[in-house]
């Protein structure tokens, strides 16, 4: 039986049928995976809106690249935070759930030059989160140097033994880890136009028909407040 006051429509008993499974790296403070459960700001407010709508979810910790890879096959139904485009529209449904943008910021040794506009990192060798993309404008600019690694963390250690030059992060996960490893390093000047994340279904997932619910559980959160509160735990 579908909940009371949910519409029926092709692939929906499919979908109730089977838990969803939601992938992802771990990326503080906006996806945790911690052994009380998947947590953080991005997996807050999806596990508010999946208890809104009884959806049963599943996470996995999955390395950035491979995630894509199984919302490409319909091995996952799930992912949160994903930027914007165009290869991955050919396999992934975005929503119009709600996200906050996020800020891009660059990380480099003290005394190092400035970075104060785009042009500052032709040159530099560039430490980049393999999966991950950072905007069109960087993403798309072929004179820049990118050195994909597995995660951040290896980032910020390469840049501090001077094997590369600059770690380009979101600023919000940026800080945080930052703070976590004290290491010695600065934040740039430049900042990148803020990026909007995304909550996003496979085209290949039969929960791709409750894309409706989903968006109008994000949008009522954002009316009553809760949206609003989630996001203040993590500023």
């Amino acid at each position: 039986m579908l909940a009371p006051g949910l519409p029926f429509y092709p692939g929906a008993l499919q979908a109730r049928s089977r838990t969803a499974l939601v992938v992802g790296s771990a990326d503080p403070p906006y996806r945790i995976f911690a052994p009380s459960g998947a947590t953080g700001l991005y997996y807050d407010l999806l596990n508010e809106a999946a208890s809104r709508l009884a959806w049963p979810l599943r996470y996995e910790e999955t390395p950035s690249a491979r995630a894509l890879r199984m919302m490409e096959l319909g091995e996952a139904d799930l992912m949160v935070g994903p930027f914007r485009s165009p290869e991955r529209e050919r396999f992934m449904i975005y929503t119009q759930a709600p996200l906050p943008p996020v800020a891009i910021a660059f990380y480099t040794r003290p005394f190092a030059p400035v970075i104060k506009v785009p042009a500052d990192l032709l040159g530099l060798r560039i430490a980049v989160h393999r999966g991950k993309r950072y905007g069109p404008e960087f993403d798309g600019d072929a004179r820049l140097s990118r050195h994909a690694l597995n995660n951040y963390r290896t980032a910020f250690e390469m840049v501090v033994r001077g094997r590369l030059d600059v770690v380009v992060i979101p600023e919000l996960q940026g800080d945080l880890l930052q703070q976590e490893l004290q290491l010695e390093l600065v934040k740039q000047p430049l900042r990148m136009a803020a990026q909007q994340a995304h909550v996003v279904l496979s085209r290949r997932s039969p929960w791709q028909n409750r894309q409706g619910d989903l968006e109008r559980a994000f949008r009522a959160m954002r009316e009553d407040g809760s949206w609003q509160a989630i996001l203040q735990r993590y500023r």
